[in-house]
């Protein structure tokens, strides 16, 4: 059977309307859906953010837009918790699906956050409903738009955000002030202040010195800690001089602080560690994690 030149052509012309009519039928769809979408802010400026993703599966991967350009600490998994591969360029990153239907993204930055003075402000274009958890105690001083919602968790503020440009600036909780009396009138001098300033000065020496005793006592010991444990790494030990320079207990934040070219992810490996060999105690306080060495 022949088919002559004109037949042939339209039968190739068809096809090629077949093929591109499924190409935008398959480009129609989308790639993802963004099920939540939360920062957390630590009081260190340190944000850490995590996307949970409902994935078409018809598609090989994802294209997924970042808050920040510089990102460390990337933790992608499936569905299963198996990790995924991905390629960051810029602000995009690429995660290459092949199948799964869910994806966890975390990632940790310090490119939201700045401070000026004892003003902290977080600022960023966000492309999806997403939700901000403050550091414990924080207070909001200025909001260039109005949140959706505004809730307290305990200590900690929630606001939840529509896409869009935010400007969040918040301060952190300072030691109180003693306040004026309520009837506004200045203070009476008291009479002989020399002797009562002397009396004070003796209480605050007195009440030092207990204290440090009692500081000196409660203060773990580091070398009984090292011997009985020599298969400590370095990090390991650092972390628990640390621990007992800050009276045995700190915040991950504040280790994070004092150890900033340990990676995040180290740092949490560290802390499990330690935790499983019973030399230090995890608590939840608000949304972060205290660590404290066991006596």
């Amino acid at each position: 059977m022949r088919f002559d030149a004109q037949t042939i052509f339209v039968a190739a012309l068809a096809s090629l309307i077949v093929i591109s009519a499924m190409t935008v039928f398959v480009s129609g769809e989308p790639r993802f859906e963004v099920k939540s979408l939360n920062l957390t802010v630590y009081r260190d400026g340190l944000v850490h953010v995590t996307q949970t993703l409902t994935v078409n599966e018809s598609f090989p991967e994802i294209f997924v837009p970042l808050l920040a350009s510089s990102v460390e600490n990337i933790l992608v998994l499936d569905q299963d918790g198996k990790a995924v591969d991905y390629e960051i360029d810029s602000f995009n990153m690429t995660i290459y699906t092949l199948g799964a239907q869910n994806i966890l993204l975390e990632y940790d930055t310090v490119a939201l956050t700045k401070k000026e003075a004892e003003v902290w402000t977080l600022t960023a274009d966000i492309p999806y409903s997403a939700t901000v958890f403050l550091p414990q105690n924080s207070t909001v001083v200025y909001l260039n738009q109005m949140p959706t919602t505004i809730n307290m968790q305990g200590s900690v503020i929630a606001l939840s955000l529509y896409p869009g440009s935010w400007e969040i600036s918040y301060v952190l909780p300072v030691l109180p002030i003693n306040e004026s009396p309520d009837n506004g009138k200045p203070s009476v001098s008291i009479p002989n202040e020399y002797l009562i300033l002397a009396v004070v000065a003796v209480i605050a020496g007195v009440l030092s010195a207990l204290l440090l005793v009692k500081r000196q006592k409660r203060r773990p010991n580091v070398e009984k800690i090292l011997k009985a444990y020599p298969q400590l790494m370095s990090d390991d030990r650092e972390v628990i001089k640390f621990l007992a320079e800050k009276d045995g207990k700190a915040f991950e934040a504040e280790i994070r602080e004092r150890f900033p070219d340990m990676p995040r992810t180290s740092l949490w490996r560290l802390v499990r560690r330690l935790e499983r060999l019973e030399i230090v105690e995890v608590k939840k306080i608000g949304l972060e994690n205290q660590v404290e060495l066991k006596k």
